[in-house]
């Protein structure tokens, strides 16, 4: 139960930064498209990008870590943290070494070779390259720092850290109103000043709280090895993780300009409205999730991927079902120009979502097992696929949103491909996870569905569907995942949660 409490606290603070940090996000990509026009706010998402392909040791590097500090603290009780935090230094300065390698050499040959920059852009496009660079180098150096944090579990600093640095992102582009000069490059300084700005908090909260653990080179080699190989494995997640996210998009950009990357960076700022509280949720149960795995409390391990996965799918259909329903109508309020077939972009995005929600907790799982080849190499492999079928219905003549039918199909599949590696490695079997997880999920979602198509087929006004169909979900959603994807003693614990509340606000009154 005190587990389970701090998860709960842990994510309320995590659902707060997801709020204020989405709604300033999204207002925020509406004055980046507004200030540099959709020409250079393509060639930001392009070329930004570029690093992102180039910087998947990060994330996995990030991986790896998280994963041996939450171990270590499920072990040990952290006894042996201060080795474990140098030998990921040692990882960090290696990989910003390779990565500053290979940006400069592949990304830009490619920059210089393959991708549409309008004439004239080319020279700032490289500035843009450089200054990315950067700030990936200066984020690399956050990650210990970061990790250190969540595996103790101290969210509520990570979350107001994170509405800080989106506040501080906010006032970098209402400056471009006020400041002379190349609007781009402006915002990439700027961003380079927050990004430095953010890694200076992070080393004087942990050198505060931590007092213990200090930077420092001098790793044990075997420990050193053992996250690289790790953090290796991870790397063909990674790689296919770009695949889908900036990979695509490249290949969008040979076939169709910059004013559908455009369209594909709106849909990734939706994506990750969407899917903010489910990140927010599962970072805050990911480190129980190792621990009990490291402890062997297995039936502890099962209960919290399968109650993580339900709260992460009915987090993304409530937060993304009306803006399936009402896309065009939320896109006019919140953008001032519409790049093209931008609705048909986010209502597939929508859908992506809702199959990824489920990805996070199945994925935890084998990490905290530490079975990764097999897992990672075929879902490496499954992902790098997305490119090829990419390619080939974009030489067909397909339309453009064919990109991310090809993405829903390939997340299908990877779905049952992990739930069958969690179930031989970690021994959640199969149809424990479809009786817990797939079964309560489907009948929900099919209800809802149910309840809102009258309000769909018959209301016509943009603005009453709008007002309607938002009053009927929220009241019919919450009341089906209780009666329908609850237990009977989770319905209970929610009882409870309840009671204490109202309780208190009586005693208060």
């Amino acid at each position: 139960m005190t587990n389970d409490k701090l998860i709960v606290k842990n994510t309320v603070f995590m659902a707060v930064r997801m709020v204020i940090t989405m709604a300033i996000s999204l207002y925020t990509s509406r004055v980046v498209l507004a200030q540099l026009g959709i020409t250079d706010y393509g060639i930001f998402i392009v070329v930004a990008g570029l690093t992102v392909i180039m910087s998947f040791f990060t994330s996995a590097l990030t991986a790896a870590i998280q994963r041996y500090m939450n171990f270590e603290l499920g072990l040990t009780g952290g006894r042996g943290m201060q080795q474990i935090f140098a030998a990921c230094w040692v990882c960090v300065v290696l990989i910003a070494i390779l990565f500053v390698g290979l940006a400069e050499t592949g990304g830009m040959w490619f920059l210089g070779s393959e991708l549409d920059i309008p004439a004239g852009r080319m020279a700032d496009a490289r500035i843009v390259l450089h200054m990315s660079m950067l700030i990936v180098v200066v984020e690399m150096c956050r990650v210990p720092y970061n990790s250190l944090i969540i595996a103790h579990e101290r969210m509520s600093f990570y979350a107001y850290n994170s509405i800080v640095e989106s506040l501080l992102k906010l006032l970098a582009v209402i400056a471009l109103s006020l400041i002379c000069g190349d609007k781009l490059i402006v915002y990439m300084g700027l961003l380079i000043v927050v990004s430095f700005l953010i890694n200076a908090s992070y080393i004087v909260y942990c050198r505060h709280y931590f007092p213990g653990i200090r930077f420092s080179l001098r790793a044990n080699v075997a420990k050193v090895k053992e996250i690289g190989k790790f953090a290796g494995w991870n790397v063909l997640t990674s790689i296919s993780d770009i695949a889908y996210q900036q990979g695509s998009s490249m290949i969008l950009n040979i076939f169709y300009g910059v004013g559908f990357n455009a369209t594909m960076g709106i849909s990734n700022q939706v994506k990750t409205a969407v899917a903010s509280f489910t990140r927010s949720v599962q970072i805050a149960a990911n480190p129980q999730i190792v621990k009990s795995y490291a402890s062997g409390d297995s039936i502890s391990f099962k209960r919290l991927i399968t109650i993580i996965s339900r709260i992460s799918y009915f987090a993304v259909l409530f937060l993304g079902m009306p803006i399936l329903v009402n896309t065009e109508f939320v896109l006019n309020l919140w953008l001032t120009e519409l790049p093209p077939d931008a609705v048909i972009f986010v209502r597939l995005m929508v859908v992506f979502c809702l199959l990824d929600s489920l990805i996070g907790p199945l994925w935890v799982s084998m990490q905290a097992s530490g079975r990764i080849a097999g897992y990672q190499s075929v879902i490496s492999v499954l992902w790098i696929l997305c490119l090829p079928l990419i390619y080939v219905a974009f030489r067909h003549g397909l339309p453009p949103y064919w990109l991310l039918v090809v993405l829903i199909g390939i997340n299908f599949v990877s779905l049952w491909i992990r739930i069958g590696f969690t179930s031989h490695y970690c021994g959640m079997q199969v149809s424990y996870y479809g009786k817990k997880v797939l079964f309560p999920i489907v009948v929900v979602t099919f209800v809802c569905c149910v309840a809102l198509w009258p309000v769909v087929r018959h209301v016509v006004d943009p603005m009453r569907l709008f007002v309607i169909s938002s009053a009927v979900w929220v009241a019919v959603c919450p009341v089906a995942v209780y009666f329908l994807a609850l237990s009977r003693h989770e319905r209970q614990g929610v009882k409870q949660v309840v009671g204490k509340y109202f309780n208190n606000k009586t005693h208060e009154a």
